[in-house]
């Protein structure tokens, strides 16, 4: 066969380029088959007339979880940030839960995020890239609750070379003092925010059964926002957290609908968010999309109760390639494309 190769190099390659590309025409054709089946068999049953909230994390959290969690959306409602102690040290594993839950169960808390966990001591638990689902210690105590209505949103931190944060205290005490101006903003946004979703579900008939509200709510984010990475493609370099909201945060949750843009992760909040409105119970799905570890990257798709069964959703259509053009998926066929974050449990149904 080398030997071939060598003297034939020309009809080599071609061969080559033939059978690859005979085998991705075969994938296409699977995806294409997949995905029009799924879609072909989905009927129009009838939805639940009332709102529903989805409780898929807060229910999977152990009562040492559900405490912190309950601390930090506090915190978060009443707008209070700065350094946060929780009632119990918490696992790496135990912290990604909490503050998964926090994110992604249906508030649009756009103003705020926890980050910086940290132990008793003041020591940054992810100092030199450790990755918290190998800090297998219950040694995290306290973490960072960032707001952007913060006076000392701006404050950098200072690390010592073990990791220790040498200027906790000063940018605590700043990071826990709003500006009246920037709190009114918030407070604009959610109106907005509100007022948009609300026109949605309003005008979605109420003859429409499940297949047709899909249909409904997916053509509206198509055609009312656009997909962004935050940075539209453009190398930006971000000065302090103020800008991380500005720039980035902001389009990761519903209130993304007030700028006509999101992106992947805050079309799969918003259309989770309309799907509970719309009396489908619906949840988010974080994980790694790619087959090929040279092709990886962290997506999310859109869970939703149909037709009796958990279907899952690609909101923003940014995978719709692979998916030849479709946007439904069974939950195999999910995992397939998509290994889900290990740290919940998601072989339960809705």
């Amino acid at each position: 066969m080398k030997n071939w190769i060598k003297k034939h190099p020309r009809a080599a390659f071609w061969t080559g380029a033939f059978f690859l590309s005979l085998l991705f025409l075969m994938y296409w054709m699977r995806q294409n088959s997949i995905a029009a089946a799924v879609e072909g068999t989905l009927t129009d049953e009838p939805r639940g007339g009332k709102a529903v909230e989805s409780d898929f994390y807060m229910m999977q959290l152990t009562g040492k979880e559900a405490e912190a969690y309950g601390l930090l959306q506090e915190r978060l409602d009443q707008k209070q940030g700065g350094i946060v102690e929780f009632p119990e040290k918490l696992s790496g594993e135990e912290y990604l839960r909490v503050t998964t839950v926090l994110e992604d169960e249906g508030y649009d808390y756009f103003y705020g995020f926890v980050d910086i966990p940290m132990t008793e001591n003041g020591v940054y638990v992810k100092h030199g890239g450790a990755d918290l689902m190998n800090i297998k210690e219950k040694k995290i105590a306290k973490a960072i609750l960032f707001l952007s209505c913060a006076e000392g949103i701006q404050i950098s931190g200072e690390y010592a070379d073990d990791g220790r944060v040498m200027n906790l205290e000063e940018a605590g005490q700043a990071l826990a003092v709003n500006e009246k101006a920037e709190e009114d903003k918030i407070e604009e946004i959610q109106v907005q925010t509100e007022e948009i979703l609300s026109d949605i579900i309003e005008g979605l008939p109420e003859e429409y059964g499940e297949k047709r509200t899909a249909d409904y709510l997916l053509d509206w984010l198509d055609e009312n926002l656009s997909i962004t990475s935050g940075t539209d493609g453009e190398t930006v370099t971000y000065s302090g957290m103020k800008d991380v909201f500005e720039g980035i945060y902001i389009y990761n949750n519903l209130s993304a609908v007030t700028l006509d843009k999101a992106t992947a992760l805050g079309y799969a909040k918003i259309l989770s968010e309309l799907f509970n409105r719309a009396g489908m119970e619906s949840h988010i799905v974080r994980g790694i999309w790619g087959r090929s570890q040279f092709r990886q990257e962290g997506y999310v798709l859109t869970a939703v109760e149909m037709n009796g069964q958990t279907l899952y959703i690609d909101a923003s259509g940014a995978k719709s390639g692979e998916l030849a053009d479709h946007r439904f998926l069974r939950e195999q066929e999910a995992k397939n494309h998509m290994k889900f974050v290990e740290y919940f449990d998601y072989t339960s149904d809705l």
